[in-house]
């Protein structure tokens, strides 16, 4: 077993509530606070030992360690999929022994690179379809542990046609070098792209911005998700406002 997930399990950092909010089908929902007000490489918006229980949840949820390729996916933009997912990538690669793989794959507004202020190198997908080495598409975030690629629009055109990738074997390359693949995905409700590589992963992660989205539009989405035979690991609900201090909030 690897050792991100033997430092997953053991960690005593503080345990996020779990719940069954969208109730016409028995799911997970892990609840995050959001704090600060500009998601950049250097502010924090959630509290390390909150992101490290969220890891430690998945790593529950996919005991197997070659099953480490997860998908982070908003029912639309404004979610915070792209910060909650950049600030897990940050704090699961600070703990980790072996290198994490951050893959931008929001086609619609990526961020990515530009919160880390990295150049864009070719896609990922270009040395995944010829099991090629993955020194060229990819970029170290300076002396981390973290490393960032992209997905291009024809990697999920292919994904529809099925004419390249295998969901068996596609990701075989970056497992071997990395702990954990991690894909910020376009949001479901702004481009097919999100829900077209659900399938392909070994876990999906449903994020929605508590008292903003509607209930209707993330159970849409949840079902989407599983229509695809993706496997819904839980809600991450972000952007909670907290009508009564915090320092009580969490003793309740």
């Amino acid at each position: 077993m690897s050792n991100i997930y033997d430092a997953l399990r053991s960690d005593q950092g503080k345990r996020l509530e779990l719940t069954n909010e969208l109730n016409d089908e028995p799911t997970p929902s892990i609840r995050l606070p959001q704090k600060g007000n500009s998601p950049t490489s250097t502010s924090r918006f959630h509290e390390e030992s909150e992101l490290l229980a969220l890891a430690q949840t998945i790593a529950t949820r996919l005991p197997n360690p070659n099953q480490r390729v997860i998908q982070f996916i908003g029912s639309g933009p404004g979610e915070g999929t792209s910060t909650l997912i950049r600030e897990f990538a940050v704090t699961v690669a600070k703990h980790s022994n072996k290198p994490v793989l951050l893959i931008e794959a929001d086609s619609i507004q990526p961020s990515q690179a530009q919160a880390f202020a990295m150049e864009v190198k070719p896609p990922l997908d270009y040395a995944l379809k010829e099991g090629k080495p993955l020194d060229g598409v990819i970029s170290q975030i300076e002396q981390s542990n973290l490393f960032l690629a992209s997905l291009s629009s024809y990697f999920f055109r292919s994904l529809t046609d099925r004419s390249h990738f295998h969901s068996t074997d596609m990701w075989k390359t970056a497992r071997n070098q990395f702990s954990l693949i991690l894909i910020d995905s376009s949001p479901a409700n702004a481009s097919a792209d999100g829900l077209a590589i659900c399938e392909f992963v070994n876990g999906v992660v449903l994020v929605i911005a508590a008292e903003k989205t509607r209930s209707a539009v993330a159970q849409n989405v949840k079902r989407e998700i599983l229509k695809r035979e993706g496997n819904l690991l839980g809600i991450v609900f972000t952007k909670r406002k907290f009508h009564i201090p915090k320092s009580i909030h969490k003793h309740l």
